[in-house]
């Protein structure tokens, strides 16, 4: 008895020690600090770059750089399909003479046969004289005429023959173009092969990346030319409008992209290829609305702008007349003094 009362003393003390360590332990921890609030973030307020829709004059104008061409060209080409180039003469950029053959087919032994031709009209000649040195006539004098007409039309045959193996230039001048042949190639009929141009009858060709990009140019339109920092004046003579009809869809494309311009008096300098900046000013506004062209914004096919209202934004759908690499004209949709918000 005495020792299970001695046992209960002994575990309720060891409780009662255990439960004040506990408390003790408790006590050590330090104590959770309460969170903070986050600070109040002030929004920024957006800044927008803004400009007025003014009125004002605008104008469209094509500038771009072209190159000297000769005015009098003339390519060289065969008749009939069939011959085989025997040699060509000239390279690209060759000074020519007129009649200088520049190419030429293989005619074989044609050359010898047309001097074996003369030798006969020769003969056929001394024999038609000497009949009428004879005091033949009628019948036999009509013979020996007969005689030498055929031996002058067969030698005309033979040199038309040879004529017609051969280009030869046109007039003096320099070669522009040389198509891609060589010796033992077969021709065909009407192929440009060789291009005489003059040197000295230069206007400016200019080829634009797209179509698009002449639409408003027309002949008779009057073009600002520098070449050597002098300033020519020049005209329009040919546009898309006005090219020459042709059935080739190659010149038919490049045709429609292409613009040729006559200078009223040429550089004397200017060489064919050599390069001229132009100008050209076509449509023009007066009194528009104009935004700049950063305050244009498209999206779809849909054009607009944004306007700042207040601290806001506002869509405006609009529609636009000319347009250049800077500014845009607004026909319908925006008031003058609107502020008109720019892309960034």
């Amino acid at each position: 008895m005495r020792r299970r009362r001695l046992r209960r003393g002994l575990d309720r003390a060891a409780a009662a020690l255990a439960a004040l360590m506990i408390a003790a332990g408790c006590s050590l921890l330090p104590q959770e600090e309460e969170a903070l609030a986050p600070p109040l973030v002030q929004p920024k307020e957006e800044v927008f770059d803004v400009v007025e829709a003014k009125r004002g004059t605008i104008q469209t104008v094509l500038r771009g750089s072209a190159t000297f061409t000769s005015s009098r060209s003339e390519p060289l080409y065969f008749r009939e399909s069939g011959g085989r180039v025997l040699a060509v003469h000239v390279k690209q950029g060759d000074e020519v003479k007129a009649g200088q053959t520049v190419l030429e087919l293989d005619v074989g032994d044609l050359e010898l046969r047309i001097r074996l031709q003369r030798l006969n009209v020769e003969r056929a000649q001394i024999q038609y004289e000497q009949a009428r040195i004879d005091g033949l006539t009628g019948r036999d004098l009509r013979l020996r005429e007969i005689d030498l007409e055929r031996e002058r039309i067969s030698l005309e045959a033979l040199e038309e023959q040879l004529e017609k193996s051969r280009l030869v230039a046109p007039f003096d001048g320099e070669v522009t173009y040389v198509a891609e042949i060589a010796p033992g190639d077969s021709v065909t009929a009407y192929r440009p092969l060789v291009t005489v141009s003059d040197p000295k009858q230069v206007r400016l060709t200019y080829v634009a990346a797209s179509a698009t990009d002449l639409l408003g140019v027309h002949p008779g339109m009057e073009a600002a030319v520098v070449y050597g920092g002098e300033m020519y004046r020049a005209e329009v003579v040919q546009a898309p409008s006005n090219a020459p009809l042709t059935t080739d869809k190659t010149e038919q494309e490049r045709n429609s992209r292409t613009i040729v311009l006559e200078l009223d008096n040429p550089p004397q300098d200017a060489g064919i290829g050599t390069g001229a900046d132009f100008e050209i000013p076509l449509q023009r506004r007066e009194n528009a609305i104009v935004i700049p062209r950063a305050g244009l914004r498209t999206y779809l096919g849909r054009e607009y702008v944004q306007i700042a209202d207040g601290e806001r934004r506002k869509e405006v759908d609009v529609e636009v007349g000319l347009k250049t690499s800077t500014e845009v004209e607004i026909v319908r949709g925006l008031e003058e003094g609107a502020r008109v918000i720019l892309n960034n």
